[in-house]
Protein backbone atom coordinates (compact mmCIF):
# COMPACT_ATOMS: atom_id res chain seq x y z
CA UNK A 1 0.00 0.00 0.00
CA UNK A 2 1.16 3.52 -0.75
CA UNK A 3 2.62 5.53 2.15
CA UNK A 4 1.94 8.95 0.65
CA UNK A 5 1.13 11.75 3.08
CA UNK A 6 -2.37 12.24 1.66
CA UNK A 7 -3.10 8.51 1.93
CA UNK A 8 -1.85 8.45 5.53
CA UNK A 9 -3.98 11.47 6.44
CA UNK A 10 -7.02 9.57 5.23
CA UNK A 11 -6.21 6.15 6.67
CA UNK A 12 -5.11 7.40 10.10
CA UNK A 13 -7.83 10.07 10.42
CA UNK A 14 -9.98 8.05 12.85
CA UNK A 15 -6.99 7.69 15.19
CA UNK A 16 -6.27 11.41 15.37
CA UNK A 17 -7.22 13.43 18.43
CA UNK A 18 -9.85 16.16 17.97
CA UNK A 19 -7.12 18.79 17.54
CA UNK A 20 -5.18 16.59 15.10
CA UNK A 21 -8.36 16.16 13.04
CA UNK A 22 -8.64 19.96 12.86
CA UNK A 23 -5.05 20.12 11.59
CA UNK A 24 -5.73 17.37 9.04
CA UNK A 25 -8.89 19.13 7.83
CA UNK A 26 -7.01 22.41 7.45
CA UNK A 27 -4.19 20.71 5.54
CA UNK A 28 -6.59 18.98 3.14
CA UNK A 29 -8.47 22.23 2.48
CA UNK A 30 -5.26 24.16 1.88
CA UNK A 31 -2.79 21.52 0.71
CA UNK A 32 -1.64 23.58 -2.29
CA UNK A 33 -0.48 26.42 -0.02
CA UNK A 34 0.95 24.51 2.97
CA UNK A 35 4.41 24.71 1.42
CA UNK A 36 4.32 28.50 1.83
CA UNK A 37 3.81 28.56 5.61
CA UNK A 38 5.91 27.57 8.61
CA UNK A 39 5.00 25.59 11.69
CA UNK A 40 4.15 28.73 13.67
CA UNK A 41 1.69 29.81 10.98
CA UNK A 42 -0.06 26.43 10.98
CA UNK A 43 -0.19 26.49 14.79
CA UNK A 44 -1.87 29.89 14.65
CA UNK A 45 -4.33 28.91 11.91
CA UNK A 46 -5.43 25.77 13.78
CA UNK A 47 -5.10 27.03 17.38
CA UNK A 48 -2.68 24.20 18.10
CA UNK A 49 0.71 24.07 19.77
CA UNK A 50 3.82 23.45 17.68
CA UNK A 51 4.46 20.24 19.61
CA UNK A 52 0.99 19.00 18.63
CA UNK A 53 1.76 19.69 14.97
CA UNK A 54 5.08 17.85 15.26
CA UNK A 55 3.33 14.82 16.78
CA UNK A 56 0.73 15.02 14.03
CA UNK A 57 3.46 14.96 11.37
CA UNK A 58 5.08 11.91 12.96
CA UNK A 59 1.75 10.06 12.97
CA UNK A 60 1.65 10.28 9.18
CA UNK A 61 5.23 9.09 8.80
CA UNK A 62 7.12 12.40 8.64
CA UNK A 63 10.02 13.24 10.93
CA UNK A 64 9.37 17.00 11.07
CA UNK A 65 6.96 19.62 9.74
CA UNK A 66 9.52 20.52 7.06
CA UNK A 67 9.62 16.88 5.96
CA UNK A 68 5.80 16.89 5.95
CA UNK A 69 5.71 20.00 3.73
CA UNK A 70 8.24 18.62 1.26
CA UNK A 71 6.45 15.30 0.87
CA UNK A 72 3.02 16.90 0.65
CA UNK A 73 4.20 19.38 -1.96
CA UNK A 74 5.40 16.51 -4.17
CA UNK A 75 1.93 15.01 -4.11
CA UNK A 76 -0.09 18.15 -4.76
CA UNK A 77 -1.28 18.43 -8.33
CA UNK A 78 -0.33 21.32 -10.56
CA UNK A 79 -2.99 24.06 -11.02
CA UNK A 80 -5.80 23.02 -13.31
CA UNK A 81 -8.03 24.86 -15.74
CA UNK A 82 -11.08 25.33 -13.56
CA UNK A 83 -13.13 26.90 -16.38
CA UNK A 84 -13.11 23.79 -18.58
CA UNK A 85 -15.56 21.50 -16.80
CA UNK A 86 -15.02 18.63 -19.23
CA UNK A 87 -11.28 18.60 -18.59
CA UNK A 88 -11.82 19.16 -14.86
CA UNK A 89 -14.14 16.15 -14.61
CA UNK A 90 -11.70 14.00 -16.54
CA UNK A 91 -8.85 15.08 -14.26
CA UNK A 92 -10.85 14.30 -11.13
CA UNK A 93 -11.76 10.84 -12.41
CA UNK A 94 -8.13 10.21 -13.30
CA UNK A 95 -7.05 11.41 -9.84
CA UNK A 96 -9.42 9.00 -8.11
CA UNK A 97 -8.39 6.03 -10.26
CA UNK A 98 -4.69 6.82 -9.87
CA UNK A 99 -5.08 7.20 -6.10
CA UNK A 100 -6.94 3.89 -5.94
CA UNK A 101 -4.19 2.14 -7.89
CA UNK A 102 -1.55 3.61 -5.56
CA UNK A 103 -3.40 2.44 -2.44
CA UNK A 104 -4.18 -1.01 -3.81
CA UNK A 105 -2.59 -3.95 -2.03
CA UNK A 106 -2.21 -6.62 -4.73
CA UNK A 107 -1.82 -9.42 -2.18
CA UNK A 108 -5.18 -8.51 -0.65
CA UNK A 109 -6.87 -8.37 -4.06
CA UNK A 110 -5.52 -11.80 -4.96
CA UNK A 111 -6.72 -13.13 -1.60
CA UNK A 112 -10.23 -11.76 -2.24
CA UNK A 113 -10.23 -13.46 -5.65
CA UNK A 114 -9.32 -16.74 -3.94
CA UNK A 115 -12.07 -16.24 -1.33
CA UNK A 116 -14.59 -15.71 -4.15
CA UNK A 117 -13.51 -18.87 -5.97
CA UNK A 118 -13.74 -20.97 -2.81
CA UNK A 119 -17.03 -19.59 -1.44
CA UNK A 120 -20.22 -21.63 -1.52
CA UNK A 121 -22.23 -18.43 -1.67
CA UNK A 122 -21.37 -14.74 -1.61
CA UNK A 123 -23.36 -11.83 -0.21
CA UNK A 124 -22.46 -8.21 -0.92
CA UNK A 125 -23.90 -5.66 1.53
CA UNK A 126 -24.24 -1.94 0.86
CA UNK A 127 -26.66 0.94 1.44
CA UNK A 128 -27.29 4.03 -0.71
CA UNK A 129 -24.73 4.49 -3.47
CA UNK A 130 -22.74 1.57 -2.05
CA UNK A 131 -25.85 -0.52 -2.63
CA UNK A 132 -25.65 0.29 -6.33
CA UNK A 133 -22.05 -0.95 -6.35
CA UNK A 134 -23.20 -4.10 -4.55
CA UNK A 135 -25.71 -4.73 -7.35
CA UNK A 136 -23.01 -4.18 -9.98
CA UNK A 137 -20.85 -6.68 -8.09
CA UNK A 138 -23.72 -9.18 -8.21
CA UNK A 139 -24.47 -8.80 -11.92
CA UNK A 140 -20.80 -8.99 -12.85
CA UNK A 141 -20.12 -12.21 -10.94
CA UNK A 142 -23.42 -13.87 -11.81
CA UNK A 143 -22.27 -13.89 -15.43
CA UNK A 144 -19.34 -16.05 -14.34
CA UNK A 145 -21.62 -18.69 -12.79
CA UNK A 146 -20.77 -17.52 -9.28
CA UNK A 147 -23.52 -17.84 -6.66
CA UNK A 148 -23.87 -14.31 -5.36
CA UNK A 149 -26.52 -11.92 -4.11
CA UNK A 150 -26.50 -8.20 -3.32
CA UNK A 151 -28.43 -7.00 -0.28
CA UNK A 152 -29.32 -3.33 -0.02
CA UNK A 153 -31.92 -3.50 2.77
CA UNK A 154 -30.71 -3.43 6.37
CA UNK A 155 -33.25 -5.98 7.65
CA UNK A 156 -32.45 -8.39 4.84
CA UNK A 157 -28.74 -8.04 5.63
CA UNK A 158 -29.22 -9.30 9.18
CA UNK A 159 -31.60 -12.05 8.05
CA UNK A 160 -29.26 -13.35 5.35
CA UNK A 161 -26.19 -13.10 7.60
CA UNK A 162 -27.89 -15.23 10.27
CA UNK A 163 -28.18 -18.11 7.78
CA UNK A 164 -24.60 -18.14 6.52
CA UNK A 165 -21.94 -20.73 7.26
CA UNK A 166 -18.19 -21.32 7.23
CA UNK A 167 -18.07 -21.82 3.46
CA UNK A 168 -19.70 -18.47 2.69
CA UNK A 169 -18.23 -15.04 2.00
CA UNK A 170 -19.60 -11.60 2.85
CA UNK A 171 -18.32 -8.38 1.29
CA UNK A 172 -19.31 -5.14 3.00
CA UNK A 173 -19.19 -1.79 1.18
CA UNK A 174 -19.13 1.52 3.06
CA UNK A 175 -17.17 4.64 2.15
CA UNK A 176 -17.12 5.88 5.74
CA UNK A 177 -16.65 2.45 7.30
CA UNK A 178 -19.25 3.53 9.86
CA UNK A 179 -22.50 2.40 8.24
CA UNK A 180 -23.95 0.68 11.31
CA UNK A 181 -26.31 -1.64 9.41
CA UNK A 182 -23.49 -3.01 7.26
CA UNK A 183 -21.12 -3.47 10.21
CA UNK A 184 -23.80 -5.24 12.26
CA UNK A 185 -24.53 -7.63 9.38
CA UNK A 186 -20.82 -8.38 8.99
CA UNK A 187 -20.56 -9.12 12.72
CA UNK A 188 -23.50 -11.53 12.44
CA UNK A 189 -21.89 -13.26 9.45
CA UNK A 190 -18.57 -13.56 11.26
CA UNK A 191 -20.27 -15.18 14.25
CA UNK A 192 -21.54 -17.81 11.82
CA UNK A 193 -17.98 -18.49 10.70
CA UNK A 194 -18.16 -16.76 7.31
CA UNK A 195 -15.21 -14.92 5.84
CA UNK A 196 -15.70 -11.15 5.91
CA UNK A 197 -14.17 -8.65 3.48
CA UNK A 198 -14.58 -4.88 3.80
CA UNK A 199 -14.10 -2.16 1.18
CA UNK A 200 -13.92 1.34 2.67
CA UNK A 201 -12.06 4.66 2.69
CA UNK A 202 -10.91 4.54 6.29
CA UNK A 203 -8.94 2.29 8.60
CA UNK A 204 -9.70 2.07 12.35
CA UNK A 205 -13.47 2.01 11.74
CA UNK A 206 -16.11 -0.58 12.71
CA UNK A 207 -16.06 -2.02 9.17
CA UNK A 208 -12.27 -2.32 8.94
CA UNK A 209 -11.98 -3.79 12.42
CA UNK A 210 -14.61 -6.52 11.91
CA UNK A 211 -13.25 -7.53 8.48
CA UNK A 212 -10.87 -10.45 8.06
CA UNK A 213 -9.43 -8.53 5.13
CA UNK A 214 -10.00 -4.89 4.23
CA UNK A 215 -9.37 -3.05 0.97
CA UNK A 216 -8.95 0.71 1.25
CA UNK A 217 -10.08 3.22 -1.35
CA UNK A 218 -9.41 6.98 -1.59
CA UNK A 219 -11.82 9.44 -0.02
CA UNK A 220 -13.26 11.65 -2.79
CA UNK A 221 -12.95 14.58 -0.40
CA UNK A 222 -9.31 14.79 -1.49
CA UNK A 223 -10.50 16.01 -4.93
CA UNK A 224 -12.20 19.10 -3.51
CA UNK A 225 -15.33 18.41 -5.60
CA UNK A 226 -17.45 16.22 -3.32
CA UNK A 227 -20.73 17.83 -4.40
CA UNK A 228 -21.07 15.94 -7.66
CA UNK A 229 -18.36 13.31 -8.08
CA UNK A 230 -19.53 9.68 -7.94
CA UNK A 231 -18.22 8.26 -4.68
CA UNK A 232 -18.24 4.74 -6.14
CA UNK A 233 -15.60 5.27 -8.84
CA UNK A 234 -12.87 3.64 -6.76
CA UNK A 235 -15.02 0.61 -5.94
CA UNK A 236 -15.90 0.11 -9.62
CA UNK A 237 -12.18 0.22 -10.44
CA UNK A 238 -11.51 -2.46 -7.82
CA UNK A 239 -14.40 -4.53 -9.18
CA UNK A 240 -12.87 -4.34 -12.65
CA UNK A 241 -9.52 -5.57 -11.31
CA UNK A 242 -11.18 -8.45 -9.43
CA UNK A 243 -13.23 -9.36 -12.52
CA UNK A 244 -10.16 -9.51 -14.76
CA UNK A 245 -8.34 -11.74 -12.27
CA UNK A 246 -11.35 -14.04 -11.98
CA UNK A 247 -11.56 -14.34 -15.76
CA UNK A 248 -8.11 -15.89 -15.81
CA UNK A 249 -9.95 -19.00 -14.63
CA UNK A 250 -11.08 -20.96 -17.71
CA UNK A 251 -14.37 -22.12 -16.16
CA UNK A 252 -15.35 -18.60 -15.13
CA UNK A 253 -14.32 -17.21 -18.52
CA UNK A 254 -16.37 -19.87 -20.33
CA UNK A 255 -19.40 -19.15 -18.14
CA UNK A 256 -19.18 -15.45 -18.89
CA UNK A 257 -18.92 -16.12 -22.61
CA UNK A 258 -21.98 -18.38 -22.42
CA UNK A 259 -24.10 -15.83 -20.57
CA UNK A 260 -23.09 -13.05 -22.95
CA UNK A 261 -23.91 -15.29 -25.91
CA UNK A 262 -27.35 -15.99 -24.43
CA UNK A 263 -27.98 -12.28 -23.92
CA UNK A 264 -26.97 -11.42 -27.48
CA UNK A 265 -29.17 -14.23 -28.85
CA UNK A 266 -32.17 -12.88 -26.95
CA UNK A 267 -31.89 -9.43 -28.52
Amino acid sequence: MSSSVIDMLQLEYQRFSAKEKEIADYVMRNKSSINNINIRDLAAYTNASMSTITRFCKKVGCSTFVDFKIRLNREVDQPRNETDFFIRTQQIHNDIINATAEMLDTDKIEQVVQYIKEARKIYVYGLGSSGLSALEFKYRLMRMDIVIDAVTDSHMMIMSASLLGEDDLVIGLSNSGRTLEVSDALKAAKKRGSKVVGITNFDHTPLSEISDLCIFTPDIGRTGDVNFINSQLAIIYILDVISLLLLEDEHLLHARQQTLKALYSAE
